[in-house]
């Protein structure tokens, strides 16, 4: 399946299970078009650093904008309004964003805060759930803590009575940054 079909698919059933899409054409406007999609959520922000964190300077960013950004300390994430954490892979076929969250403070970044955003590199969509796998097989060993989000915390009781943000994130936001050059395989 050629990239932008990828990119297309994931989208549209991303956005089927209520996930919100903000695409970014590259890592030089994150920061900006991040600070301005995030103003209606709150400006406490639970920050897990990663590698398109680092390179984008996000943190600098935010804190321009008028942020605060926590990235430590006993009460990580507990208090922020939204949490922003970087995914390894999104499976183009269900929507899904997957991660190695072996990090304490990925999982708590990307499941206390009431929106959590995802970052995620257009060029690390695949196909399905296979694909995925095969990817963080030949990275090495395979994550301690794997997590798999599709759309938004949603649970329902007996009746059918659906209720969205009661065992994670009530919002959530992928932000597909787009391809800059460079492989495609994955870190």
């Amino acid at each position: 399946m050629a990239r932008e079909d990828l990119i297309a698919a994931f989208t549209r059933q991303a956005g089927v299970m209520g996930a919100q899409i903000l695409p970014v054409e590259g890592r030089r406007e994150l920061g900006k078009a991040l600070a301005e999609a995030l103003k209606p959520c709150g400006r406490r922000a639970a920050l897990f650093a990663s590698p398109l964190v680092r390179e984008t300077n996000l943190e600098e960013a935010l804190t321009a904008a008028g942020f605060t950004v926590e990235k430590d300390g006993p009460d990580f994430a507990r208090e922020a309004d939204v949490g922003i954490v970087e995914f390894d892979y999104g499976i183009a076929e269900t929507g899904t964003l997957a991660m190695d969250a072996t990090a304490l403070k990925a999982r708590l970044a990307a499941m206390l805060p009431l929106t959590c955003v995802a970052l995620l590199r257009t060029k690390r969509i695949r196909a399905n759930l296979t694909e995925v796998i095969e990817a963080y097989l030949e990275r090495g060993s395979w994550p301690g803590y794997f997590t798999l989000v599709t759309g938004p915390s949603r649970t329902a009781d007996i009746e059918r009575s659906l209720t969205i943000g009661v065992h994670g994130p009530e919002r959530l936001l992928i932000v597909l940054v787009g391809d800059e050059g460079g492989d495609d395989r994955g870190r």
